[in-house]
C-alpha cells in the first residue's frame, strides 16, 4: 500500500507540460470559469454532502461580476481552504481542496494548474480506494490529468481579455 499523497503528478510529465503550455495565453477569466466548471462536474459530488463548497462556486462567479466584494469573498475562500484541510477522508480531502484551489484561481491564476493535482489524487483515489500500490495510483492520476488537458482544449479566450500572467514555480 502506497503513502497517500494530498496530491499526485509531476510538473515534469508530459500532461502536464501540455497542461502548462495550454495555459499560456489565457485570460484569468477564461481559466477561473473553466476551472470552476470542471470541478463542479467532477469533484464537487465528492463532497456534495458540505454545502460550503458549492456555495464557494458560486459566490466566486459572483466575485468575477463583481455583485461579490472581493473582500466578502476571501472570507469565504479562506473558510473553504480551512473546512478542506479539516476533512480527514483522502478523497474527499484531495476533492475539497481541488475545488478551493479552482475557485482561487480568480484571485492566483497559477492555481488552474494545482486543482489539476489535487483533482488526480481525488480521482486516483476514489476510484482505486486507499489500499493501492503507488504505480496504480499514478497511472490513475496521469489518466485523469489527460482529461483535465482535453477539457481545457476546449477553452477559449474573448479577444478583448487579456492573458493572465503566468508565472510557473514548479
Amino acid at each position: 500500500m502506497a503513502k497517500l499523497r494530498k496530491t499526485l503528478g509531476s510538473p515534469t510529465e508530459p500532461a502536464v507540460v501540455a497542461l502548462m503550455e495550454g495555459m499560456e495565453g489565457k485570460s484569468k477569466e477564461a481559466l477561473t470559469t473553466w476551472a470552476m466548471a470542471y470541478v463542479t462536474e467532477k469533484y464537487l459530488p465528492l463532497v456534495a454532502e458540505v454545502p460550503l463548497f458549492a456555495e464557494l462556486l458560486e459566490k466566486t462567479k459572483d466575485c468575477m461580476v463583481s455583485s461579490l466584494p472581493l473582500k466578502e469573498w476571501k472570507g469565504l475562500l479562506s473558510e473553504a481552504r480551512k473546512a478542506s484541510a479539516a476533512e480527514k477522508e483522502p478523497v474527499r480531502e484531495a476533492a475539497a481542496r481541488a475545488i478551493v484551489t479552482a475557485c482561487g484561481t480568480w484571485q492566483t491564476p497559477t492555481n488552474a494548474l494545482g486543482f489539476c493535482f489535487y483533482g488526480a489524487a481525488a480521482m486516483a483515489y476514489h476510484q482505486a480506494g486507499t489500499a493501492e500500490t503507488k504505480e496504480t495510483y499514478d497511472m490513475l492520476a496521469t489518466k485523469e490529468l489527460e482529461q483535465i488537458l482535453a477539457s481545457l482544449m476546449q477553452v477559449k479566450t474573448a479577444p478583448n481579455e487579456q492573458a493572465a500572467k503566468l508565472q510557473w514555480n514548479c
